[in-house]
């Protein structure tokens, strides 16, 4: 490769955007909002500075979000979102950038895969390439996808909970539901207002998840062996002042169980659809867990007693899907290739 070529992987995930630079690392990692001027429509900012507006209404500015539940909602603010971080990092250099592989949710359809690869071809990156995020967290877990063994995935991410099952470098089965981490917050943000009459913001929903989600085993207690509670801040419904409740442990786990329950029935659904052979594979090779979600106490015991079979956490769940770009970008052309 040129001394000046660089390939660059990008993690377009509806939570954050990872890009990562090869013999450079993780360059960006940061929510994947944009606020946009609403009279000139230019990107006022992105990620963390983005975020920090949610919430905040100003008639001045959106602040946006191009992937919802794992589904691409404007590709023009996918295409703003990526000249804004790539201009960040590169500044002049982004001429330079020769491959780009951009991994995205399992259960897009061929039009928006069609249209993300068009989308890198117009910043001038005729090498653009796609590939499903379940492989690059395979991957970036260490899983050897490639030998002649099945292999699972689950990875919870902020979107969706996408399944696969992999074998010989490929992906054999996927699914993918549209239960994530983005819907437990909004099922708590529901039941603090069904139950304590209070509304809160996002934020504060995935703070209270961060600190509270258990799903088994023992509840999370504090350093004095306490029951954790969150004290919500918020508008009262009934007021409209602003007011507070506190929200306890037991509440959230009994949310996240029923929030889990369609989880369950998509993960039993993949392992009966699995071939005989690959299902057999997995009494040894077990079920590797990745994504933000997978990180909630007792999640590996609950799938491990679903799935009867052994279950791992990933050690970087968080960066599973970016640490395989980085696999997959050393590849040979064989294995380098849109799935469209």
């Amino acid at each position: 490769m040129d001394k000046k070529s660089l390939s660059v992987g990008v993690d377009l995930g509806t939570s954050n955007l990872l890009i990562y630079v090869e013999g450079k690392g993780t360059m960006f990692n940061e929510p994947s909002f944009i606020a946009i001027d609403k009279a000139t429509g230019k990107v006022i900012c992105v990620g963390h500075e983005a975020a920090k507006l949610v919430g905040k209404n100003h008639e001045k500015f959106d602040v946006v979000c191009p992937l919802q539940g794992g589904v691409i909602s404007d590709i023009g603010q996918i295409r703003e979102i990526l000249i804004f971080t790539l201009g960040k990092i590169f500044s002049s250099e982004i001429n330079n950038i020769k491959k780009l592989l951009i991994c995205i949710p399992s259960d897009i359809t061929n039009t928006e895969k069609e249209a993300i690869i068009r989308l890198g071809q117009s910043l001038g990156i005729d090498n653009t390439v796609i590939q499903q995020e379940i492989k690059a967290a395979a991957m970036g877990t260490g899983v050897d996808i490639f030998e002649p063994k099945g292999h699972m995935v689950v990875d919870i991410g902020g979107g969706t909970t996408d399944f696969g099952i992999l074998s010989l470098g490929d992906v054999v089965l996927s699914k993918s539901i549209k239960i994530a981490g983005d819907f437990f917050d909004r099922q708590i943000i529901d039941h603090v207002k069904t139950i304590h009459k209070l509304e809160i913001g996002s934020q504060t929903a995935e703070e209270v998840k961060i600190l509270l989600a258990s799903l088994t085993g023992p509840y999370p207690v504090d350093e004095d062996d306490q029951p954790l509670f969150y004290e919500a801040m918020g508008r009262d419904l009934v007021s409209g002042l602003p007011q507070s409740a506190k929200l306890n442990t037991k509440e959230i786990r009994e949310i996240l169980l029923a929030c889990f329950d369609p989880i369950k029935s998509v993960l039993l659904g993949t392992l009966e659809e699995t071939p005989p052979e690959l299902a057999g594979d997995l009494v040894d090779s077990g079920i590797y867990l990745t994504g933000g979600c997978s990180q909630i106490s007792g999640l590996r015991e609950y799938i491990e007693d679903i799935a009867k079979v052994p279950v791992y956490l990933s050690e970087t769940p968080l960066t599973a899907v970016v640490d395989g770009c980085k696999k997959l970008l050393k590849m040979t052309n064989k294995y380098f290739y849109s799935e469209v």
